[in-house]
């Protein structure tokens, strides 16, 4: 038991040390207006991250991939068609969203008080926030090595399902860790010189994110349903 237990942090330990996740958050607390609505971009992340492990230890995903795969088969013409429906809807919001973006950029440039230029600052809801991280996650699991490395070192042991649960918890926290220290480091310097400037210029690239992933899932589920259909 204390080897899983030791297994178990030390893997969450290397796994937290995710350069794409922190420079994530940098860019999205420095993008929102209300700073503690990044919580529920780290509870996005970290619920995703429990619920994906819980799937994966107990056959669930391969259980869902298989009921996808043969409804595929049974129906292509039907799910190819939904994907290449959603596909084209995200592309086209995604466009319109880039466009908008540009010219809330350019109002938001115009000269103000002081001569100094004013930035935009986003309202990103705690919604939007939440989903962002689940979908981050559940991109990034695919490379989570670690992850995968201890729920195989679990399922050999066995162990009874609390302890289960239990251990995936205490994994999930420290893989979220670095991210709630970046959160309270972040607004304890929030105001300062260094702040000031990382925001102004993370905040011209963050306006940019949500309408380039949503083009980019358009254009992905569009390429894969046609492929599939033909």
């Amino acid at each position: 038991m204390w080897i899983l237990l030791g297994t178990t942090i030390t893997a969450s330990f290397f796994d937290s040390l995710n350069p794409s996740a922190i420079a994530q958050q940098m860019m999205l607390q420095a993008m929102v207006k209300h700073k503690r609505h990044i919580w529920f971009f780290i509870l996005g992340i970290g619920t995703a991250n429990f619920v994906l492990g819980m799937a994966i230890y107990y056959g669930i995903a391969a259980w869902i991939s298989r009921l996808l795969s043969s409804l595929t088969r049974a129906y292509p013409l039907y799910i190819c068609g939904a994907e290449l429906t959603a596909g084209l809807v995200c592309l086209a919001a995604g466009i319109c969203l880039v466009i908008r973006t540009r010219k809330s950029c350019g109002q938001g440039e115009s000269v103000g008080e002081g001569g100094e230029r004013g930035r935009t600052t986003a309202q990103l809801a705690p919604l939007p926030l939440f989903l962002m991280g689940a979908a981050f996650c559940a991109v990034e699991l695919t490379s989570a090595l670690p992850y995968f490395g201890f729920l195989a070192m679990m399922a050999s042991y066995d162990p009874i399902a609390p302890v289960v649960v239990g251990l995936t918890l205490v994994y999930d926290f420290m893989y979220m860790l670095p991210l709630i220290l970046l959160y309270f480091g972040y607004s304890r310097l929030q105001g300062t010189a260094l702040i000031v400037r990382l925001e102004r210029i993370l905040g011209k690239v963050s306006a940019y994110i949500v309408p380039g992933a949503v083009s980019l899932l358009g254009g992905v589920l569009a390429v894969y349903g046609t492929s599939n259909l033909i």
